[in-house]
């Protein structure tokens, strides 16, 4: 029959160009080019090697403003067949334990619409955070086991997954239950690059919209009001870099001149 597989993306700010913040001191994520999260692009390619092999179905989920289609079909474009964007603006100002109770409610709908889930995965964290809590709490949520930091995906049999996972100093094997949540670290995979063809099919592909509403999503759970952390305020990290120009025509100067500064650091060269 195959895996039913779902993949979590989540698009955040594109890191090229600078960031644009709300009065407030928060992101102005309307204002701002969205990209699919890199950390994401490890999930997305761990199930599709699950899926050339064992076959089956990827669907896509991502809770984001509606202008983040764009972003999210180059997870279509790399092989997902489907994809869900939970969009809607009472979701504003949600933190991740918001988010994944808002990502939960859509995942039981898939649950019903499929008839089973096998694996969730997403990345290990989102470039624009960098939290890690939204596989754990998608699990919690749904009450499903989750392994975090999975480098590699080693085996699906019948009702488990074996996998190894990252540890300090080095990595252990877990035998999971399925159905599971892996956040999926990159250590093993390589995304794939889709081709030209593949982008221009995932154009044409249309992407399911889903608010609060469809999802039965209890607004007391959601936005600012069920958010019980924050973001107070964030700004772009300034960096200075202080240099001196060293010049002499005689290059042997030039060269003691640069060793006398780097003393004057107290930078050894040995």
């Amino acid at each position: 029959m195959g895996l039913n597989i779902v993949v979590l993306v989540k698009p955040v700010p594109d890191p090229k160009e600078p960031p644009k913040f709300k009065p407030d001191g928060t992101l102005d994520r309307l204002a701002m080019k969205l990209v699919m999260n890199p950390y994401d692009k490890y999930a997305v390619e761990a199930a599709l090697q699950l899926r050339e092999v064992l076959g089956g179905t990827i669907v896509g989920v991502s809770m984001a403003p509606p202008h983040a289609v764009d972003a999210l079909r180059e997870a279509l474009a790399m092989g997902v067949e489907e994809f869900v964007l939970l969009s809607d603006k009472r979701l504003a100002g949600s933190d991740t334990l918001a988010t994944s109770y808002a990502l939960s409610m859509v995942l039981r709908k898939l649950w019903g619409k499929l008839g089973r889930v096998d694996l969730i995965l997403c990345g290990v964290e989102s470039a624009d955070s960098n939290t890690a809590h939204i596989g754990p709490q998608v699990a919690e949520w749904l009450e499903l086991p989750s392994v975090s930091y999975v480098d590699r995906i080693l085996e699906v049999g019948e009702g488990y997954v074996k996998v190894r996972k990252i540890i300090e100093g080095g990595s252990m094997v877990l035998r999971v239950k399925l159905p599971a949540v892996l956040s999926i670290a990159g250590t093993y995979y390589v995304p794939r690059i889709p081709t030209l063809r593949d982008v221009l099919v995932a154009r044409r592909k249309t992407i399911t919209m889903w608010n609060v509403d469809d999802v039965g999503i209890e607004l007391s759970r959601v936005g600012l009001l069920g958010s019980p952390t924050r973001v107070i305020r964030m700004w772009a990290a300034e960096i200075r870099r202080k240099g001196k120009v060293i010049a002499d025509p005689d290059p042997d100067k030039l060269v003691e001149k640069l060793l006398e500064e780097l003393r004057k650091d107290s930078i050894s060269l040995r």
